[in-house]
């Protein structure tokens, strides 16, 4: 069975769309590191919440769902696709 162009477009599409999910993981855990060194800053989680004007529910569920902890190791095999 010969590749259709249109096959080209949906491989393309899906190596663009595991690209820029790799990209938002990076930038997530980038802004939970920023979140971590705020509240270092500051004294609190607390106190960044207030500072941005957010929830200080939000800043904790954001490092907690997006900090080190949940970051995929360098080098190691995808789970998802």
């Amino acid at each position: 069975m010969p590749t259709s162009d249109w096959r080209a477009r949906v491989d393309a599409a899906d190596q663009r769309r595991s690209e820029l999910q790799a990209e938002l993981s990076k930038v997530a855990r980038q802004r939970a590191q920023a979140l971590e060194d705020g509240a270092a800053e500051l004294g609190s989680k607390s106190a960044v919440a207030r500072e941005l004007g957010i929830n200080v529910s939000a800043v904790r569920k954001y490092i907690r769902e997006h900090g080190r902890a949940t970051a995929t190791p360098p080098g190691s095999p995808k789970t998802t696709e």
